[in-house]
C-alpha cells in the first residue's frame, strides 16, 4: 500500500491522525511518516485499517439487503450524537470513532441514492 493509499483509506474510514493513534495505539509520528511515504506502513496496520473499512462496508451492504426485502420509496438514516448511544445500538463499531459510523452513514446513502430512494440523515 502506498502512503496515499493509506491516508485515503484511513480518511475514508474517518479516521484523523489523533483518532488512529489511539485505536491502533502507535505514536503520531510514525503514522505521519508513513503517510509522507518516509517509511513503509507495517502489514498489521494495514490490516487493521482494511478490516475497519471492511465493517463500514459490510454494514452498509446488510442494511441495504434488508431494504431491498422490504423495499420503501424514502428512508431516513440515523446519526449518533453521542458514542455511548451508537456502542449501544452497534456494539461492533466499539473501539471505533463516531466518525467512522458517519462514514458508514454516507456510503449508506450513496446506495440508496444510486438505488434511486431519497433519503435523508436525522440526529438521534
Amino acid at each position: 500500500m502506498s502512503a496515499a493509499e493509506f491516508k485515503t483509506l484511513r480518511e475514508a474510514v474517518g479516521l484523523s491522525i489523533s483518532t488512529l493513534v489511539k485505536v491502533i495505539d502507535v505514536d503520531e509520528r510514525s503514522i505521519r511518516k508513513w503517510e509522507s511515504g518516509k517509511k513503509k506502513v507495517p502489514q498489521d496496520v494495514f490490516d487493521q485499517i482494511v478490516a475497519i473499512d471492511a465493517l463500514i462496508s459490510n454494514t452498509a451492504q446488510a442494511e441495504i439487503e434488508k431494504f431491498k426485502a422490504a423495499p420503501q420509496d424514502a428512508v431516513v438514516l440515523q446519526r449518533f450524537i453521542d458514542e455511548d448511544d451508537l456502542h449501544e445500538q452497534h456494539p461492533e463499531f466499539i473501539g471505533l470513532p463516531i466518525m467512522s459510523y458517519g462514514a458508514m452513514i454516507y456510503r449508506l446513502r450513496q446506495k440508496y441514492l444510486d438505488l434511486g430512494v431519497a433519503v435523508s440523515v436525522e440526529y438521534i
